[in-house]
């Protein structure tokens, strides 16, 4: 948000120094974390919920018996005792850190650490091509800094197409992120950092990073673009990991996997029978939206009293739904257990507040087939609509559908208000509706939602024009045997 509402170059043009510009940045991010973390605490004390800050864990030796408390190391180096029933762990996540790469929080950083970011680099390097590395290489940019983004992949769209984005859509990303100036290594990864030595007080000399081809690709004869680049900052984005190293899991008999997630079944409970998990703890997909419906999933359950609404969301019947099948956890109405929601695009929509911004609900048509449903797709362009060419032309919205049903399975959206257009989306394939339906619905002038119905009508118009084409074809075919059959 602060990329988007702070014009570095309208700063700059007025004069002010480097480090006023960045203090202008980094007081916008603390109000804005500020407003966040005093809402929370607002609702927290509304609700009569205690709450106590510092470092949990588990006390040792308690494996196999009932775990019903855990130490909380303060601020001062105190120590609180909890005692509670049941537990639940949502301690979230943090970045991924590959080995070889020397983290200092001052010139190289991980998708959390570059909060600590003391200037406004002119120039910065980006590791990954998922959805945290678009999203910041945007940001820098948008901040006015020359940005690389260094990817292993030499197609750069495969990263966001291997979490499920519509090809298209991802191709749409990329696309702006080289229209907006930023650089793209591909097939390359960083061989070696060189720091700067004798830098004198206040002076900030470049970091050279050395780059290489990635495992395999000197094999094949391929070669990487830049051989250096000098940058001020390096920030590697490469995904993330689940935050339990802290919490002595093993002392209360908690399972976790080879990534250290913690171990659930479809409850949420983990294999201590009162201690449940959700969030990031647990694994992808990562999302704060779905860390929300675990949360509540798991507090339903260790209560015994689990809703009709959260029966609806967690389960669904293979016998009244085609697309729930259940070996695959793919179904509308998914379980809130992380194996059912990363295998699902029913369970929640993915949204990536990139500029422009992209967002999916659904199958895409590749996802369709491989289920062996029968799909055809259809876009609409955001300059289709007179909202888009007048704000923001460039962008796309597609549905994927049934044929011949016109059953809505799909929708993804590249471009300005994605991750609000979405939602719309979603109540269309949850409701299982048509592009017929599209069709006949009257939308508000001047709006971007308009882009539906433009879709669904060229879908149907597309269609017209087959059924059209194949009668003039078959009607051209009957007038040789028709005469044949005179002549005879």
């Amino acid at each position: 948000d602060t990329s988007k509402r702070i014009k570095v170059t309208t700063l700059r043009g007025m004069g002010l120094r480097e480090d006023s510009v960045w203090n202008e940045i980094i007081s916008n991010c603390l109000d804005l974390a500020s407003a966040n973390a005093f809402d929370v605490r607002k609702k927290l004390v509304k609700l009569g919920i205690v709450f106590v800050e510092g470092f949990a864990s588990f006390p040792d030796g308690r494996a196999g018996d009932d775990v019903s408390s855990l130490f909380v190391t303060r601020a001062d180096s105190s120590i609180t005792t909890v005692k509670a029933k049941n537990i639940l762990l949502a301690s979230g996540s943090k970045p991924f850190r590959p080995g070889g790469i020397p983290f200092d929080g001052k010139r190289i950083f991980d998708s959390d650490s570059i909060n600590q970011l003391k200037f406004l680099p002119k120039s910065i390097a980006i590791t990954g091509s998922g959805i945290i590395a678009f999203e910041y290489a945007r940001i820098f940019r948008n901040l006015g800094a020359d940005v690389t983004l260094i990817i292993r992949d030499r197609i750069p769209r495969n990263g966001l197409m291997k979490i499920g984005m519509d090809p298209d859509v991802a191709s749409q990303l990329v696309t702006d992120l080289i229209k907006s100036g930023i650089h793209i290594e591909r097939g390359a990864q960083v061989a070696r950092f060189l720091f700067p030595k004798n830098e004198a007080p206040g002076e900030r000399k470049p970091v050279r990073l050395v780059l290489e081809p990635k495992s395999g690709e000197k094999r094949r004869g391929r070669k990487v673009t830049a051989k250096e680049l000098l940058v001020d900052a390096y920030l590697a984005a490469v995904g993330r990991k689940p935050n339990t190293d802290s919490l002595n899991l093993r002392s209360a008999g908690v399972e976790i996997d080879d990534y250290g997630g913690i171990k659930v079944d479809a409850t949420l409970a983990t294999t201590c029978p009162n201690i449940y998990a959700a969030g990031d703890v647990v694994g992808r997909p990562f999302l704060a939206s779905t860390g929300v419906a675990q949360g509540l999933a798991a507090v339903e359950a260790m209560f015994g009293e689990l809703s009709a609404d959260a029966t609806r969301n967690l389960m669904c019947d293979p016998e009244e739904d085609d697309l729930c099948i259940t070996q695959d956890s793919i179904s509308i109405g998914a379980k809130f257990d992380p194996n059912a929601l990363a295998a699902n695009p029913f369970a929640f929509p993915t949204g990536i507040w990139s500029s422009p911004e992209a967002a999916a609900f659904g199958l895409t048509a590749e996802q369709a087939q491989g289920l062996g449903l029968v799909v055809q797709e259809s876009e609409a362009r955001y300059s289709d609509c007179l909202r888009g060419r007048v704000f923001s032309p460039t962008g796309l919205l597609k549905l994927v559908f049934e044929t011949p049903s016109g059953r809505i399975v799909g929708v993804h959206i590249c471009g300005d208000d994605a991750c609000e257009l979405i939602h719309y989306g979603m109540e269309l394939v949850r409701a299982k509706r048509t592009i017929y339906d599209l069709v006949e619905n009257v939308f508000s002038a001047v709006t971007y939602h308009e882009m539906y119905k433009l879709a669904a009508s060229t879908a149907v118009d597309d269609e017209n024009a087959r059924k059209k084409a194949a009668e003039e074809k078959a009607a051209k075919e009957a007038v040789p045997e028709t005469a044949a059959s005179k002549s005879a």
